[in-house]
This record gives C-alpha cells, structure tokens and sequence, in this order.
C-alpha cells in the first residue's frame, strides 16, 4: 500500500503581520514559526539554460549587489495569471474534502436521500473525492456532487478547495544568478540577524523566490542576507544547490536529484540542471527512503489509500502523475495541499500538480497513449538519487 500524505494546518501570519503594523509600530513581531530546518550550502546555485553555453557554467556562486532597504527582495513570484479551468490537459478535475462524514453515496441525485440505501459511506480519515463535474445537481430541496460514474454525495458533505498552482523552475527558460531559493513560510525580514520577523520588514509571501547574498551563524543558527537591513531565519527558505552526480549513473543521461535537507528537487540532464522545484517527502515515522533508484513505472492518474479508519486512514481519488522509484514509494502530483517545501507525507515524494505534469512527460520509462507504463530494457526508468 502507497505511503501518502498527512496534512498539518498552517496558520497564516500575516493578518498579525498588518495589525501590529497598524498598532504597534517598532515591535518584534513574537509569534515564530518553525520552518524546514533543512539548509545546504548556500554558495552553490544552479544556473543553467539550454539557450546559452555561458549559462550551461554559471553555477558561479556569485553574489548580488545589495539591495536598496526600501526596495523588494523577490526575484520571482509564483503565477498569478495561471488558473487550472485553462488547463485541463494536466488536471482535469476539479477536488472537494470529504468534510461532512460519514458521506453517503447515492447511484444518483435524490429527492429523498433518507428513504434510500446508499451504495457505500466515506468515513473514517483523511478522504478526498474528484468531481466529475463541476456542475451542482438539484434535486428539490438538496444540492448534489457526481463524482463518478454512477456516484453522486449530498454537497453538503464535501468542500471543494482551490489546487496549487506553484510550479518550479524550467531552466531552458530561465536564468537565475547567485545562490537561490524559495521562501516556504511566511515570513518578515529583520533588519539585524539572530532577531526574529522585524515588525518593519519586508513581508515575503510562502513560495516567493529570493536571492542569498550572505549567510551568518548565529548562536548555532543560520540567518540568510537578502537585501540591505534585509535578513531572515534560514530554516524559511530551501536553497537550489548545485548536485553532485553519482558515479553510478552515466554521463549523458537524465537523472533526478531529491535533496531531503532542502526538500528541492532537481532534474538534470547530464551535469546541466534542467528543472528544479519544491517537494514534501516523508514525516518522522514515515521517512522517504534515500539512495539509488530508477523509476521501475509510472501511472497517470490512481486511487490511493491506506492506513487504519479513525486513525490514520486516507483515501484520495484521482491522484495524479505517479513515478515510482522504490516498491510503492512514487514522486507524484499532490492535489490536497500547498505546503511544498515543507515534510509531511506518508512516504511519497509530493510534488505540485503543475512540476508533476512536467516531470512526468520528462522521465522514463515512456507512457505511450495508455494510463502506465512499465520499465524494461528497451524503455528504462529514469535514476532518481534521494538524500540528506
């Protein structure tokens, strides 16, 4: 059985943020929260186009000029003009929580749901359900989903939520200079290291990408200079690292590199980076496996579940973009949360639905036409190199 993902709730700062901006100018701001604690080298930062041979050396470790106090730290931000009902070739489904359990689910939109027996009950965990369609069926005075064929649930039970959009860095289009990473929690810039979120700081959203320009320890701890008077805590930000290339994968061949210290993931053709993006691997208890793997099969779109009911029990439909690597351990898409960057799946290697689709197309063994495809000698399964 798939080891997947259990979700933490994390509670946004920056409503705090803005009110003690309101109220209490000059203050620290005392809430604190615990980042991935996990942070490489900061000196090595992947540079790379497939557009330019200058590019293809640019991991030069090279320094920006500071930054004027007054002007933003953010050299990307995530997309904005990108909306999932455009792109259904990669999604084609919109998901709802299973809120309301136990769920009942019906052969079709009742009048009176009481009166009849139900085919089966989602209950018991962690359950997310695809829509078939987006569309609302009444029924007299009830609201109902359809979400598969021949399954409706009274929408009452369900809550639909929005699908991250986050999406990595192709490097066949883009060129970053200096050491790079993402910002994975919310956060506030201090104008001294070794003090928390100062109140007058720059306020830099989950999944910005910033750029390190010094990094001090102080008292055991890793602060990261991103502007002039601009610092913030280390463990807030997972850093794009050059990666070494094992000496048992070949030259010239694609690979993939999972960084679990930084949660990044890289994917390189040879020695040139070609993509990398944001990853949630395993929770204490549930660690992702490391070493040398290939990818042994791939599957576009499956059910997954596990666990025990009122427990542990999770059941996901239509989980997308499945590449596993080691028995049922698979990078796949993750639909249910937006916390890349940070640990807590069951096992797998979480990735945003968008880098999923990406890295799906890129990997092999093939999927020709069909829903999975299997390696074998004539189409072998991409290495994949999980470590701290």
């Amino acid at each position: 059985m798939l080891k997947l993902q259990n979700i933490f709730k994390f509670t946004a700062i920056k409503a705090v943020f803005l009110l003690l901006m309101c109220l209490i100018p000059g203050m620290y701001c005392l809430a604190s929260v615990s980042g991935n604690g996990t942070l490489a080298d900061p000196d090595a930062m992947a540079v790379s186009s497939n557009n330019t041979a200058a590019a293809r050396d640019a991991f030069n470790g090279s320094n920006a000029t500071d930054a004027d106090a007054n002007s933003t730290v953010v050299i990307q931000r995530p997309d904005t003009d990108f909306h999932w009902y455009d792109h259904r070739d990669i999604l084609p489904y919109e998901y709802a929580e299973v809120t309301g359990q136990p769920a009942p689910v019906y052969s079709a939109p009742l009048p009176d749901p009481g009166s009849a027996r139900p085919l089966r009950r989602l209950d018991g965990g962690f359950i997310w359900v695809s829509l078939q369609s987006p569309t609302v069926f009444k029924t007299g005075s009830h609201s109902w989903y359809y979400i598969n064929p021949g399954e409706y649930v009274l929408a009452e039970e369900l809550t639909k939520r929005p699908v991250s959009t986050f999406k990595g860095v192709d490097f066949s289009t883009t060129i970053l200079k200096g050491s790079c990473g993402w910002v994975v929690l919310d956060t506030v810039t201090s104008k001294i290291p070794g003090i928390e979120e100062y109140i007058d700081g720059e306020y830099l959203d989950k999944h910005v990408m910033v750029r390190i320009q010094e990094t001090r320890f102080i008292k055991g701890k890793k602060w990261l200079k991103l502007g002039e008077k601009k610092w913030v805590d280390g463990s807030r930000v997972a850093l794009i690292t050059k990666a070494a290339r094992p000496d048992e994968i070949p030259p010239g061949v694609k690979w993939i590199d999972i960084n679990l210290y930084e949660q990044v993931l890289q994917a390189y053709d040879g020695d040139l980076l070609v993509y990398a993006t944001l990853v949630s691997s395993g929770l204490p208890g549930f660690e992702t496996p490391t070493g040398l793997f290939r990818i042994w099969g791939k599957v576009r779109m499956a059910k997954m579940g596990g666990g025990e009911k009122g427990k542990d029990y999770y059941f996901l439909e239509d989980v997308p973009y499945h590449m596993y690597f080691h028995q049922g351990f698979a990078i796949h898409g993750a639909y249910w949360h937006d916390n890349f960057g940070i640990k807590q799946s069951h096992g797998c290697v979480n990735i945003a639905p968008r880098d999923a689709f990406w890295l799906f197309g890129w990997t092999t063994p093939r999927v020709e036409g069909g829903k999975w495809g299997k390696s074998r000698p004539s189409n072998p399964g991409t290495y994949v190199f999980v470590h701290y």
